[in-house]
C-alpha cells in the first residue's frame, strides 16, 4: 500500500501561493511519500505544466499513482453529458502521459446539502444513474487500451453509499472499473466531519473486492498519532484482511494549515500501515 497525498488537500495553500503546483513532487519526496495525486481542477487542462510535473516527478522518485477528474450526470442536456464523457477522455490521455494507472471518477458535486440543492428541475437520481452508467461504458474500451483503470468514489449522489457504488460497477461491468473507497465520504459533511449515515468499517468489506484506491480523509491528528474521527489502526487492519495493496492517497481536509499537517498525516498513516504488516 504506498503513501500518496492528492492535491486536494492543498486547495489553501495553492490559493495563498505557499505552495505552487510544480512545488509538489519535490514536497512528496520531502516528506516520504512514495506517490502523489493530481486533480484536474489544479492540472486545468495545462499541457505545458503535465510535462513539467512528469519531468519533476521523474527527478524526486515520486510515482503518480492516480489522477482525479470531476463529473456531474445530472444534467439536463445531452451536449452536457458528452462533455463530461469527453472530459474523462481528455484526462485519460494525460494520465496516460504521466503513466497514473488510475483515474478517479464520480457523479456529482460534493458537500452538505449537494448535489440536491442544485438539481435541475426535471432531472432525477435515476436519469442522473442512466448516463452515468452509460458514459462510463463508452470511455472503458479507451481506458483499457490505454491500460488504465477507472475507479467510481463514493461522493454523494448517485454514488453516496457503497451499495451505490457497487450499484454502479455492476451495471458497467469491466475489471477496467472499479472503486475508489474515500474514508470519510460516509459522512453529509465530508469537509468537517459531520453527520455520519455509512460506517467506514461495514463499507471496506462490502467494496473489498472490487476496491481499486483508496482516499484516506483526515481532518486532525493527535499527539499519538491517530485521528478523532476514524480508526486507521481498524481500517489498515480491514485492508491487510481483505488483501487490499493498491495506494492511499491523504486528503486533508482540516482547518489546520496543510503543510504543516502533512508530516502528521503521513507519520499517522505509516505507523497503522506498518503495525498491520
Amino acid at each position: 500500500m504506498n503513501l500518496s497525498v492528492s492535491t486536494a488537500s492543498f486547495g489553501r495553500v495553492f490559493a495563498e501561493k505557499k505552495l505552487s503546483l510544480t512545488d509538489f513532487p519535490e514536497l512528496c519526496d520531502r516528506h516520504g511519500l512514495e506517490a502523489m495525486e493530481l486533480n484536474d481542477f489544479c492540472l486545468k487542462g495545462d499541457w505545458e505544466i503535465v510535462r513539467k510535473i512528469k519531468t519533476l516527478a521523474t527527478k524526486y522518485g515520486v510515482a503518480i499513482c492516480a489522477v482525479a477528474v470531476e463529473n456531474n450526470y445530472y444534467r439536463v442536456t445531452d451536449g452536457e453529458i458528452e462533455k463530461e464523457r469527453q472530459h474523462i477522455l481528455d484526462y485519460l490521455d494525460v494520465a496516460y502521459f504521466l503513466g497514473a494507472p488510475i483515474l478517479r471518477v464520480d457523479t456529482s458535486p460534493f458537500g452538505k446539502g449537494l448535489p440536491d440543492r442544485i438539481i435541475p428541475p426535471g432531472v432525477t437520481h435515476e436519469m442522473a444513474f442512466e448516463r452515468a452508467v452509460s458514459t462510463f461504458q463508452k470511455v472503458v474500451p479507451e481506458a483499457r487500451k490505454k491500460g488504465i483503470v477507472l475507479t467510481i468514489e463514493n461522493h454523494g449522489g448517485i454514488s453516496r453509499t457503497s451499495a451505490d457504488q457497487l450499484k454502479i460497477v455492476r451495471a458497467v461491468n469491466s475489471e477496467w472499473f472499479k472503486v475508489n473507497l474515500d474514508t470519510g465520504n460516509y459522512h453529509a459533511d465530508p469537509m468537517n466531519a459531520l453527520d455520519p449515515f455509512e460506517d467506514v468499517l461495514e463499507a471496506i468489506p462490502r467494496v473489498a473486492r472490487d476496491l481499486a484506491f483508496c482516499h484516506a480523509k483526515v481532518w486532525d491528528v493527535t499527539e499519538d498519532l491517530r485521528e478523532p474521527t476514524l480508526d486507521y489502526e481498524r481500517i489498515f487492519q480491514l485492508f491487510k484482511a481483505h488483501n487490499y495493496r493498491g495506494p492511499v492517497s491523504i486528503e486533508y481536509m482540516g482547518k489546520k494549515d496543510a503543510l504543516e499537517m502533512l508530516p502528521r498525516c503521513v507519520a499517522m498513516l505509516k505507523r497503522w500501515r506498518e503495525q498491520a504488516r
